[in-house]
Order: structure tokens, then C-alpha cells, then sequence
């Protein structure tokens, strides 16, 4: 499935994507901003990819003009207690200035409160890497207090988050149109459908097109 808004597309992670997700994530700039800085083989990508419960966990290829940039998600997502957790890398250094990483999270965050109806998303930011914090707070995060330094949880809820980027999503809107195509559905599972309908269900936001 592909989801295009703002400019960028997110297409839903396959096998195919692995090789050069595990090629991004094993650049210095990268893991070592990561909890787990080990260089990832083939096997291992492969292992994750296939242990993961994808009941419960979205992950997305972000891609702009069809060149794949980077990889974000919601994991963990619980639909009864309405939260999950985010994250995001940019595999391509030359986006990292660009404006299309923060349009992706814009879009990943609306599908998150506004589709899936979370109340709560985590996200967890190493200490010290105070260009992600900045990056977080001005999306709504705030330190989880009485962590211990390392890698430590932040959360945005919903209200944070409409509050915070009103005027960043209205000039997204204004610069790229509030329409969101959605591409290559097929056969989904209870996440996805859940995603799906959540969509559908406030298109007043979405402006969803179906291709």
C-alpha cells in the first residue's frame, strides 16, 4: 500500500525494501544514534522483518519524486489503549536538510492520532542528541521526567500535537493541497484495515482519493 500527502509517499515495508533499509541503517550516522549500534547482516534484517507482528507495527518506506529517503513507523500499536510508538531515519544524508523528512512525520503523526485515533505516541531520542529533541519538541513531545540518562521516552498526545503544528500543517496544505491518493491496496490485516477506515472516516481532514 502507498499513501501520498504532502509531496512524500510512504509505502508500506516488504521484503523486497530490506536490503536497502538494512544498507541505510548500517551507515556510521545512523546506528550510532540508534539503542542498537551493531552492523546489521542480511540475516538479521531478514529475522526482524519476519518476527515482527504486523498486527501491531506499520513501517513505511518514505520516498519523494519515487527515490526512496528513508524508513519511519508506529509500533507497539495499541488500539485499546490508543497509543504506539514512533520513529523515524533518514537514509539519504543529502535529505537530511530537506523539508520532506518533517512532511513525512507531519503524515505519519496525522495517521497516527487522526486515522487510528491514538491519544498518545512515544518516541524514544538518545540523550544528548539535542538536534532530534529540538526536532521532537516542536512536534509536541515532551521528556518523560525521572529517566535515567541513556536512551530516554518522550510523548506527544493528541491535543499536543494539533496545538503545536497547526500552522506548520496548514502551510503544508497551502504548499502541496490537502489530498491524500492512497495506491495498491490489497489485501489487508486488522491494523491496516483499522488504518484504512480511519481515513475514510475523517476524509474531511484526509481528502482521501483512492487509485
Amino acid at each position: 500500500m502507498r499513501l501520498l500527502r504532502y509531496g512524500v509517499t510512504l509505502e508500506t515495508l516488504k521484503s523486497e525494501h530490506l536490503e536497502m533499509v538494512r544498507l541505510w541503517r548500517n551507515q556510521d550516522y545512523v546506528r550510532n544514534n540508534m539503542q542498537f549500534k551493531e552492523l546489521l547482516t542480511r540475516t538479521n534484517q531478514q529475522e526482524w522483518f519476519n518476527s515482527m507482528d504486523h498486527e501491531a507495527n506499520l513501517y513505511w518506506v518514505i520516498s519523494f519524486n519515487d527515490y526512496p529517503i528513508g524508513l519511519i513507523h508506529i509500533k507497539d500499536v495499541d488500539l485499546d489503549n490508543l497509543s504506539g510508538e514512533a520513529g523515524v531515519f533518514i537514509g539519504e544524508p543529502s535529505y537530511l536538510e530537506m523539508p520532506q523528512p518533517m512532511l513525512a512525520i507531519l503524515f505519519m503523526m496525522e495517521l497516527a492520532f487522526y486515522a487510528l485515533g491514538l491519544k498518545q505516541l512515544n518516541a524514544k531520542i538518545k540523550s544528548g542528541n539535542q538536534r532530534a529533541i529540538s526536532f521532537n519538541q516542536k512536534l509536541g513531545y515532551e521528556l518523560v521526567l525521572e529517566q535515567p540518562e541513556g536512551f530516554q521516552y518522550y510523548q506527544a498526545s493528541d491535543a499536543s500535537f494539533q496545538s503545536v503544528t497547526k500552522r506548520i500543517r496548514l502551510q503544508s496544505v497551502h504548499m502541496y493541497g490537502g489530498e491524500t491518493i492512497i495506491e495498491q491496496v490489497s489485501k489487508l490485516n486488522n491494523l491496516g484495515s483499522a488504518l484504512m477506515k480511519g481515513i475514510s472516516r475523517d476524509d474531511d481532514y484526509f481528502k482521501s482519493k483512492f487509485i
